[in-house]
């Protein structure tokens, strides 16, 4: 075996923890910290870092590199229009802890994006989630109680793009680093 083909076995046995999202741009974000956070201090639990918020729309987990090519290359055949999320409810979650920001209604057009992207990586190894689909922004993990408020003003996401995110695991938590995003058009 070269040196080149024992580089690129080695590199497909790496292990990376894959899933596609939405990501906050950065007006979202601080409108989540100046009209929404103060609701989720009571939560008593770890306030997640800003960087890190997002809407997963589906979850692949454990990867290589021949699955995250094949994550990629199905992802380029996603059509879909761009559309507006609106914020505005807060929940909790007892199993797992988990607070919570999502939108009240959810769009037709998001509904399709995720059931689109999840039956098109399923050549690539993806099992599609038996429970229905509740996209949202998890603020706090390790949660005791819920957010002061079930309703907040709402707060108003384009979403432009969706992008393929790696998650580590560090000690202060997960860090999540977004490889590669495709435009809606």
């Amino acid at each position: 075996m070269s040196d080149k083909e024992e580089d690129s076995a080695t590199t497909s046995l790496i292990s990376k923890r894959l899933f596609f999202a939405l990501w906050l741009d950065e007006e979202v974000v601080q409108n989540i910290q100046q009209y929404a956070i103060q609701n989720f201090l009571n939560c008593q639990g770890r306030i997640l870092d800003k960087n890190n918020w997002h809407i997963t729309l589906a979850y692949f987990g454990a990867s290589d590199a021949d699955t995250q090519a094949c994550l990629e290359e199905q992802a380029e055949k996603i059509i879909s229009q761009p559309f507006e999320l609106t914020f505005s409810k807060c929940g909790f979650w007892p199993n797992p802890k988990v607070a919570w920001l999502a939108p009240k209604e959810i769009p037709d057009t998001l509904k399709q994006l995720t059931e689109d992207l999840q039956q098109i990586i399923i050549p690539c190894g993806f099992k599609p989630e038996q429970r229905e689909y509740q996209p949202h922004i998890t603020l706090v993990r390790k949660a005791k109680y819920e957010p002061s408020l079930s309703e907040i003003t709402p707060i108003n996401l384009k979403v432009i793009k969706f992008c393929l995110v790696e998650s580590k695991t560090i000690l202060q938590g997960a860090q999540y680093k977004v490889l590669k995003h495709w435009v809606l058009k």
